[in-house]
Order: C-alpha cells, then sequence, then structure tokens
C-alpha cells in the first residue's frame, strides 16, 4: 500500500503565483511555514514533502488504508469460501462415481459439467473483485491527490514557495534535500485539520 501511495504522488508540485522572496506570510488559520532556509535567500524557494509519512500519519489515509484492507479481506474470505465449497462438490462427486451412486453416465456428465462452470464463475467473481479493488485504490489515490493539492494551494496562497516537490525513500527523484526544506509536518498537521474537521 505504502508503494502505491508513493506512486499516486510522486508527480505532486506544485508552482506558485508569486515568486518574490519578499512575500509576507498571511495568516489564512493554516500552519505557519517553517524557518526559511538559506536556500530561499539566495534566490531558490523549493520545498519538499516526505510522501512515505502521510501513509502513517495522515488520518484520511490510515482510514482509507484500512477501509481497503477490509474490502480485500472480505473479497478473499468469500473467494475462500467458494473454492472450499468447490473443493467438496468435486470430492463428493469422485466419492460418488467410486461407489456407481449415478443413475447414467449422461447425469455424471452433468454433474461434472456443473462443477466446471462453477469453477469458471469462480474465476469470474475473482476478476471482478480484482477490478473493484483496482477502481476503490484508484479512487483513493485521486482523492488523495485532490486533497493535498487543495491544501498546497491554500498553504502556499502567499507564494513562499515557487515548487513543492516530493520526497521518498522509494523514489531516487530526490537524491539530497537539506532538511530546513522540509514541510512535511505543516502539510500533515494541516491535511490532518482539513480532515477533521469533515468528520
Amino acid at each position: 500500500m505504502k508503494k502505491i501511495l508513493v506512486l499516486a504522488v510522486s508527480t505532486l508540485l506544485l508552482v506558485g503565483c508569486n515568486k518574490a522572496k519578499t512575500t509576507e506570510v498571511k495568516e489564512n488559520g493554516l500552519p505557519k511555514a517553517g524557518a526559511v532556509s538559506k536556500n530561499q535567500t539566495s534566490g531558490s524557494s523549493i520545498a519538499y514533502v516526505e510522501i512515505d509519512s502521510l501513509a502513517t500519519q495522515y488520518q484520511f489515509c490510515k482510514d482509507q488504508q484500512e477501509i481497503l484492507k477490509k474490502k480485500q479481506e472480505g473479497y478473499s474470505s468469500a473467494l475462500q469460501k467458494l473454492g472450499r465449497d468447490l473443493e467438496s462438490a468435486a470430492a463428493n462427486f469422485q466419492k460418488k462415481i467410486q461407489e456407481g451412486k449415478f443413475n447414467s453416465e449422461q447425469e455424471a456428465r452433468n454433474e461434472q459439467a456443473s462443477l466446471q462452470r462453477r469453477q469458471q464463475d469462480i474465476a469470474k467473481k475473482e476478476e471482478q473483485y480484482n477490478i473493484e479493488m483496482t477502481d476503490a485504490t484508484s479512487d483513493y489515490q485521486k482523492e488523495l491527490l485532490k486533497r493535498i493539492n487543495t491544501f498546497l494551494k491554500e498553504y502556499n496562497k502567499d507564494g513562499r514557495y515557487s515548487m513543492i516537490i516530493t520526497n521518498s525513500e522509494a523514489s531516487l527523484n530526490v537524491l539530497y534535500a537539506d532538511s530546513t526544506l522540509n514541510i512535511t509536518k505543516d502539510v500533515i498537521d494541516g491535511l490532518n485539520k482539513e480532515y477533521n474537521k469533515k468528520k
């Protein structure tokens, strides 16, 4: 799930409209930016968010991952039950053949065909569940991106950063980043504040 989150947000960046470095931070009810780094005063105003931290600290991510986990467990449980039932029916079919309990060869063929249809139905059900899980995961990723982008637009309304990028242990996009450029805590605190308001 962590890898999915990283992939979903790896393209996240925000280009501010105002690139002036003397812009004053406005009071908008959101967390203020951290200390201005030496890089900002020399013409760079880039900040980064540790995307891995969102998975463990942003309540929306934790809630959605729990929902996805329960959905996956439900699908797995349903498939396992169907599989056990089919195995039991197949064992019963074999036993009836061995004991000669079918009245005719056609009756045996009909039951065998029924077992094959059940097997095909299970395969279709598994495919359907996989599609539903993919759709649910995609919806979660889209909503997460929307929430992050909406928050960052408001957070960076004063134009203090010209770009906000992602940083992740699973990604080699950023090989080194000065820790003074890290706004992860501000972003997580702000996202959680907004999420808790809507609950």
